[in-house]
């Protein structure tokens, strides 16, 4: 039975199996996918792909500074820790948030099979977050000693948390679409965010209403994990079951439901729609 390709105002799926040759073709189409992604953020800059790497080390040691001049005498592994795995959480998010303008690959979207825009997205993630992960991996490990344990915990849990952050912002990214405002909000937040949660600071040094409002922010889990495997002041062995438990759940859930609604969501703002 050959494949065929059913549309309908809802969706468009393929029903039947998949020929090697189609199989091979689909490989090809994310591979170009993932190229054509990294390209766009590479742009005319002479170092390209590189700036990936180098932006969180950059702006980690611009914060260091500023904090050091102004008397806060930050732990610098606990800043290098928490500013490039929110710029990796922020850069998900906003990626997830966003998705929608860029579904169609850069191919005739109407040509290209849900499953190749899927896999393109998760494997582009992956590669993404390797790569802005890695490079404080290195300073981590290389420059202030942080045992081979934290660096591998670092490196993990920045993957999980971009992936799982990505998908939760793909919930968003038809009401993105349909009102602008959506985006503004977003950037606002993340803004916000940035120096409400413990990115430049541990949670320990919070309290009242300002430590709790972080207990229910997903971030705190993954950040305070990593600072307590490499050894820095960290609560994570103060975050009760209620509320982290549920929320995991709650943010696993969305995460699954926006990977699995890019086949809804690409066809409702396509021509087909």
């Amino acid at each position: 039975m050959a494949i065929q390709r059913v549309i309908n105002p809802s969706t468009c799926r393929d029903v039947g199996p998949l020929s090697e040759e189609e199989r091979a073709l689909d490989r090809e189409r994310v591979s170009f996918i993932i190229r054509r992604r990294f390209r766009g953020k590479a742009g005319r800059k002479r170092l390209g792909i590189l700036w990936i790497l180098l932006d969180p080390m950059i702006i980690s040691l611009i914060y260091y500074f500023v904090l050091t001049v102004v008397k806060s005498s930050p732990d610098a592994r606990s800043l290098l820790i928490g500013v490039s795995m929110y710029k990796i959480f922020r850069g998900s998010f906003q990626s997830g948030v966003s998705s929608v303008n860029d579904f169609s690959g850069g191919l005739k979207g109407e040509r290209v099979r849900s499953r190749v825009l899927t896999r393109s997205t998760l494997w582009h993630g992956i590669i993404d977050n390797t790569i802005r992960a890695s490079g404080i991996a290195v300073v981590l490990f290389i420059g202030f000693g942080v045992s081979l344990e934290g660096v591998v915990a670092f490196l993990v849990m920045s993957e999980i948390m971009g992936f799982l952050a990505q998908g939760v912002g793909m919930n968003l990214t038809l009401m993105a679409k349909r009102f602008p405002d959506v985006n503004h909000l977003v950037f606002y937040s993340l803004r916000l965010m940035f120096f409400c949660t413990p990115v430049l600071y541990p949670m320990s040094i919070t309290s009242g209403l300002h430590y709790r409002v972080n207990e229910f922010f997903p971030f705190s889990y993954f950040v305070e994990f990593v600072r307590y495997v490499v050894g820095l002041d960290s609560v994570v062995l103060d975050f009760a079951a209620v509320p982290t438990i549920p929320i995991l759940v709650v943010v696993i859930v969305l995460a699954y439901r926006g990977y699995s609604s890019i086949d809804r969501l690409r066809w409702e703002v396509s021509s087909w729609s």
